[in-house]
């Protein structure tokens, strides 16, 4: 659990970051204005451009953008005092419904869904392509999922070129594979494209 104030006396600021984090169960959020106190139990202050020089934190955070990818693994990467991940793996379980899922250095899922169409499946990944900062950047995608999986990798090897790692990935451990305590609480098309990102039994 990240604890994170946001500083501002721009409630439409407030409004719309309330707006994006509010579903994320890894984030505790409150409010308070920039002159007042900030518990020391807070890990990551947000606030803005303009009110930044009057919040008085180590861990500040000023965003850009109002962008889920964007948003949270910014504050991961504040929370953890560095400029980017190491590598970001996206994990995608093709078929009727794709699972999708991004995961950062091993261990900080960034997000996870649940998406209905290859074409929405690879806007996905460009919204992740442009909007985490990562040193490293692959893609995992299930051997199933037939013309699904297909259309996702031709569209993808189309738009990235070979500028991304592209891997399928076998998928017959994904329904044996016992979930850990983390992707038990996921729906079978998200833990699935969990155990993806985490596999490297490339076909």
């Amino acid at each position: 659990m990240i604890k994170v104030t946001v500083a501002t006396k721009n409630f439409r600021f407030l409004y719309r970051l309330n707006e994006i984090l509010g579903g994320i169960k890894e984030i505790q959020i409150n409010h308070v204005l920039p002159d007042e106190f900030i518990p020391e139990n807070i890990d990551v202050v947000i606030t803005t451009e303009i009110e930044k020089k009057s919040v008085d934190w180590k861990k500040k955070f000023i965003p850009k953008a109002f962008n889920r990818y964007y948003l949270y693994s910014n504050i991961c990467l504040t929370y953890i005092g560095k400029e980017s991940f190491s590598e970001v793996i996206i994990g995608i379980d093709p078929g009727k419904t794709i699972g999708y899922a991004v995961v950062a250095d091993g261990e900080t899922i960034i997000s996870v869904s649940e998406i209905y169409t290859a074409v929405d499946a690879v806007k996905e990944v460009i919204s992740t392509f442009f909007n985490i900062e990562t040193d490293k950047l692959v893609i995992k995608i299930g051997a199933g999922g037939g013309k699904v999986k297909d259309e996702i990798v031709q569209r993808l090897n189309d738009i990235f070129y070979d500028k991304v790692p592209i891997h399928i990935v076998r998928e017959d451990f994904t329904s044996k594979t016992k979930p850990t305590s983390t992707e038990e609480k996921f729906s079978k098309n998200i833990t699935s494209a969990l155990l993806i990102a985490a596999r490297e039994n490339y076909v």
